[in-house]
C-alpha cells in the first residue's frame, strides 16, 4: 500500500501505470514489417538513439518515419504509425476514476517519456471511450518528454516540474514502473513508489 502521510502532490507515469503496454506485441509487429531487415533496423534504432531523440523532439515525426523507410521503402506512414502504436493497449476505467478521486484531495500531475504519435493515439482513445477530450485534462498539468526536450531519468525533468509548480519534494509522491526513474527521483528527495508488474495503481491506493 502506498504511504500518503504528509503527501500533497502526486506525479504519475503514463505507460504501464495508467495505460497498459505490450512491448512484445510491438516487437513482433516490427519483425513482420521488416522481415530479414529487422535485425539491422533494430541495431541502428538503438545505436543511433532514435527513440530517445524522438521522445525529446530532437528529431521530428517525419524524420522518425523516414528512419524506418530506409529499411523498407514500400512502407506507408500509416503502416509505420500503426505498428509503432501497437504497444498501446487499454486504460481501465477504474484507473481514471481513481485519478479523478485523488484530484479532489491532492495536486495531480502526469510525467511521461512519450512522443507525438503515442499521445495522439491515447488522446483519441480516451475521447472515443470515455468522452474525455485528452488525457492531460485529468491532471493539473501533463509533462511530456517530447514537449520538454527532456526524458526520465534525467534529474532536470523532475526539477522542471518542482520549480514550475513550486512543489516541495518531501510532500510529492512519484509513481513509476521503472526502477531507474525511481532512483533518479529519490535523489531529489521525492517520495516514490515503484509500481510492480503484478499490481496496479488501483491496488496500491485501495489496499486495506
Amino acid at each position: 500500500m502506498v504511504q500518503l502521510k504528509g503527501i500533497k502532490n502526486i506525479i504519475f507515469d503514463l505507460g504501464d501505470v495508467i495505460i497498459n503496454l505490450d512491448q512484445n506485441k510491438t516487437i513482433l509487429a516490427f519483425q513482420k514489417l521488416f522481415g530479414n531487415k529487422f535485425g539491422e533496423m533494430e541495431k541502428d534504432l538503438r545505436g543511433n538513439n532514435i527513440l530517445e531523440k524522438y521522445e525529446t523532439a530532437e528529431i521530428s515525426s517525419d524524420e522518425f518515419l523516414s528512419f524506418f523507410k530506409t529499411y523498407n521503402s514500400t512502407l506507408t506512414n500509416q503502416q509505420i504509425i500503426a505498428t509503432w502504436n501497437s504497444i498501446l493497449l487499454d486504460i481501465p476505467k477504474e484507473r481514471l476514476e481513481l485519478i479523478n478521486q485523488l484530484s479532489k484531495e491532492y495536486r495531480i500531475f502526469l510525467l511521461s517519456n512519450t512522443n507525438d504519435f503515442h499521445i495522439e493515439y491515447i488522446d483519441n482513445y480516451v475521447r472515443n471511450k470515455f468522452n474525455i477530450d485528452n488525457v492531460a485534462e485529468l491532471f493539473e498539468k501533463a509533462y511530456y518528454s517530447h514537449e520538454m526536450g527532456l526524458r526520465k531519468p534525467d534529474s532536470k525533468i523532475f526539477l522542471t516540474i518542482i520549480n514550475d509548480k513550486n512543489l516541495v519534494p518531501k510532500e510529492t509522491l512519484f509513481i513509476d514502473d521503472s526502477e531507474q526513474h525511481i532512483i533518479s527521483a529519490k535523489q531529489l528527495n521525492l517520495k516514490t513508489y515503484h509500481l510492480k508488474s503484478s499490481e496496479t495503481i488501483v491496488d496500491i491506493f485501495n489496499a486495506d
